[in-house]
């Protein structure tokens, strides 16, 4: 049975957010727990797109655990400083969400307030209790960024003998071959990424895990021309700036490498890179004002 929110899903997933909106408000389903979906969907899109506010303001007068849920990574993402305080409401919406219309749904996004906040336990943890694709998929990632490919490799397995070929497995699949970094996989993450892209049209995600690949394979000139078409679709994606000041690094260009940075740091000031580069830049200059001191 064909999925009717499929290509709102792939416009997500692939991040063709302006598509994902455009798509979803034009879908009535006459089902309520699709139409749920969907909505959801097009205020997970907006928030992509950094569209915070007005998605707390349409979904205040919704009601029930997959609202709250989105609410809390809504406000998760708008201002990481609040943290402890939402996280310390994530339990309650997901006791409620067992109940809810789409638990999976809850379980999914209550999981990406887990992850954001880098508690990685909890963020299996709920994965686990789910049975979407998607919930498969994010704890593939989850796992990737604990280092633990050869579990990541595993779950890999369970996603795809529940369907290999959907979007966000093969996303997944992507993923974790460019975490498994030998010649063959990452070969194989490339060859996602452009079916993807002839597929469905290239995207600043696409094209940022094609270059990512190129750089794999030694190849610093073709990943910055793939990251320039990122770019052109996307000016301030940050992905795309981070991954282009990588390459410029490798190109010997230091001063693009610094300008792409500082274009990071001024549009995504939370993002987690720029959250370790400060760190380790703080670090760095700690150390260097105690050599200077004790000469």
């Amino acid at each position: 049975m064909s999925d009717p929110l499929f290509m709102v899903k792939t416009a997500f997933y692939i991040g063709n957010y302006r598509q994902c909106v455009k798509d979803a408000q034009k879908l009535q389903l006459g089902d309520q727990a699709l139409d749920l979906e969907n909505d959801i969907l097009m205020y997970r899109a907006y928030m992509a797109e950094g569209k915070y506010n007005l998605v707390l303001g349409e979904v205040a007068s919704r009601r029930g655990p997959e609202f709250q849920a989105l609410v809390l990574l809504a406000k998760l993402l708008q201002n990481s400083s609040n943290k402890e305080s939402i996280i310390s409401e994530v339990g309650n919406v997901l006791n409620e969400g067992a109940a809810a219309m789409c638990p999976n749904i809850v379980a999914l996004l209550c999981a990406n307030v887990y992850l954001l906040a880098g508690d990685y336990e909890s963020t299996l943890r709920v994965c686990n209790s789910a049975s979407s694709l998607e919930c498969h998929a994010l704890a593939v990632q989850t796992l990737i960024q604990m280092n633990r490919v050869d579990i990541a490799t595993k779950e890999m397995k369970k996603l795809q003998e529940l369907d290999e070929d959907a979007t966000v497995s093969q996303l997944a699949l992507a993923a974790l071959n460019v975490a498994l970094a030998d010649a063959k996989s990452v070969q194989t993450a490339y060859y996602v990424y452009q079916e993807l892209a002839d597929k469905f049209g290239p995207t600043p995600i696409l094209l940022n895990g094609q270059a990512v690949c190129f750089l794999m394979q030694g190849k610093p000139e073709q990943a910055e021309d793939v990251l320039q078409k990122a770019l052109d679709k996307d000016s301030g994606h940050a992905e795309t700036l981070i991954n282009l000041s990588i390459v410029s690094q490798f190109l010997g260009a230091r001063d693009s490498a610094k300008r792409y940075i500082s274009q990071v740091k001024d549009s995504h000031p939370d993002h987690p890179y720029v959250t370790r580069l400060q760190e380790k830049e703080k670090v760095f200059e700690e150390f260097t004002s105690a050599l200077l001191t004790n000469r």
